[in-house]
């Protein structure tokens, strides 16, 4: 998926043209670099997402409604891959949006954009109850092949008011430094279970199609633009 290199407006922090955009880091072990070519998820307009994230939202719960399962680890599950978010992200806001995203994209067109039928379930584990992450279960003929989990991870970094220079010219974290939680991005496989070659590529597809969206975050403050079209 490729990386836009726009003027960067995201949640009041403004990026310059010249900043590079991070995509997520490249897919190991689940997610083979050398299986089939991907078909790119399709867009969709920012007037109809405008519309769906309005009625997304009032259906989803103010709060968390029950347990969810817990995240999984290196004893647990597999790891795909990871990207580290830039301190001054707003976490809330982006993970609200790529579980829009997902809902819409995943939820509700699995089969069309990734191949396969997909659920979408929050996982309110952040910051005081917030959205942190959410569960893509994948499904087969009504089976459940595995579930992938999407979110932050819990370790937490500094975000200075501003950056400096120094007297030899090299950046310096200047003014109020206030902590942040959720350094990486993660996704991961919650199971151990080997993978048929479809399920390898839907897996493949559907993180193609999150990295594309989290590009458009960084380069829009929108994970609804239609990037063909601006």
């Amino acid at each position: 998926m490729r990386c836009l290199n726009a003027q960067t407006r995201t949640a009041g922090a403004v990026r310059g043209p010249n900043a590079p955009i991070r995509a997520a880091a490249s897919y190991r072990s689940v997610v083979a670099p050398s299986a089939s070519p991907v078909t790119r998820c399709e867009s969709v307009s920012v007037s109809h997402n405008v519309r769906r994230r309005v009625a997304l939202a009032a259906q989803a719960p103010a709060t968390p409604t029950g347990a969810h399962p817990p995240r999984p680890n290196e004893s647990t599950g597999k790891f795909i891959s990871r990207t580290e978010v830039p301190a001054f992200i707003f976490r809330d806001d982006m993970m609200d949006q790529l579980f829009q995203w997902s809902n819409i994209e995943a939820g509700e067109s699995g089969f069309r954009n990734f191949g396969m039928p997909m659920t979408v379930d929050p996982m309110y584990d952040g910051p005081d109850g917030a959205l942190w992450g959410f569960n893509i279960g994948i499904f087969k003929d009504g089976v459940k092949l595995t579930t992938l989990s999407v979110g932050f991870d819990f370790e937490v970094i500094s975000k200075a008011e501003w950056v400096g220079r120094n007297d030899e010219g090299f950046p310096t974290m200047e003014g109020n430094v206030e902590s942040v939680t959720g350094k990486m991005m993660e996704i991961w496989k919650a199971d151990q279970k080997p993978v048929t070659e479809d399920l390898r590529k839907t897996i493949r597809n559907y993180c193609q199609g999150l990295v594309g969206s989290l590009n458009r975050y960084y380069a829009f403050g929108s994970v609804f633009v239609d990037d063909e079209r601006g």
